[in-house]
Parts: C-alpha cells; structure tokens; sequence
C-alpha cells in the first residue's frame, strides 16, 4: 500500500499503517494507546511480536494440535489465534468434536474455569463456534 501511495518516508508508513487493519488487529492497534507508538521501527516490532505466530508457516496440522494458550496472552486474542491457525491449516474441516477437544486442550485451566462458570455449567456440550463466542465474551 505505501509503494502504490509512494509512500516511502517512515512517518508516512506509521500514519497509513492503520489503514491497513481490521477487526481484532484494529481493535488491538487502537488499544495501544496514544503515543505509545513514535518510531516505524517501534511498529514493526511491536506488530511482529504481537502477531508473529500468524507469519509462521503451516505446512504440518500437528503444529495446530499443540498450539497453546500462552501465559500472557488474554483469552480473546488466543481464541483469535487458534481460530486463524485452524483456518490457515485447512483443519476446520474436522469434525466439530476434534476441534472442540483441540480449543479446550489449549485453553489455561483458570480460563476454562472462568468459562465453565460463565456458560452455566461444564462447556463441553457446547460447539467450537459457541465456546469460541463465549469465551470472546468473557
């Protein structure tokens, strides 16, 4: 987008660089905070340590199976990670069952604690997509 707009000085890219986002990254970006960003370089890094499990390659399913739910990282952004892998690794076509099990596998034990009390009871009965909104919610 910065070639075709001839965008080649760093300021530039930092102010056309939101434009580029949607939903969570947006939503994320617009959560950092004023000024918290002052450099392309700060971006950058910023941005690929956020995001750089989404860059790495997929060429085996068995990375998806032991995907897990990182200490730091707050449930909406691991269902959104975990979601985008299973996309990208073309598993979504796995019966519901799979996915449910691989999604309550990788959650934290004090999350799927939160999210059992939240849903009323134990999830497990729930589909992928409900515990994914669920947990979203939380």
């Amino acid at each position: 987008m910065c070639r075709s707009h001839d965008y080649l000085l760093d300021s530039q890219k930092l102010k056309l660089f939101p434009a580029t986002l949607k939903d969570a990254t947006l939503k994320w970006f617009m959560g950092l905070g004023a000024h918290s960003i002052r450099t392309w370089e700060e971006m950058k890094t910023t941005f690929l340590e956020k995001y750089k499990d989404y860059c790495m390659p997929h060429n085996i399913k068995n990375e998806d199976f032991q995907m897990m739910h990182k200490e730091d990282e707050n449930i909406e952004d691991f269902i959104e990670r975990i979601s985008y892998n299973v996309k990208r690794a073309k598993i979504h076509e796995l019966d519901e069952e799979t996915l449910k099990a691989l999604l309550l596998k990788s959650i934290r034990d004090e999350w799927i604690d939160l999210v059992n009390l939240t849903g009323k009871g134990d999830i497990s009965h729930l589909s992928f997509g409900d515990i994914c909104e669920l947990c979203i919610h939380i």
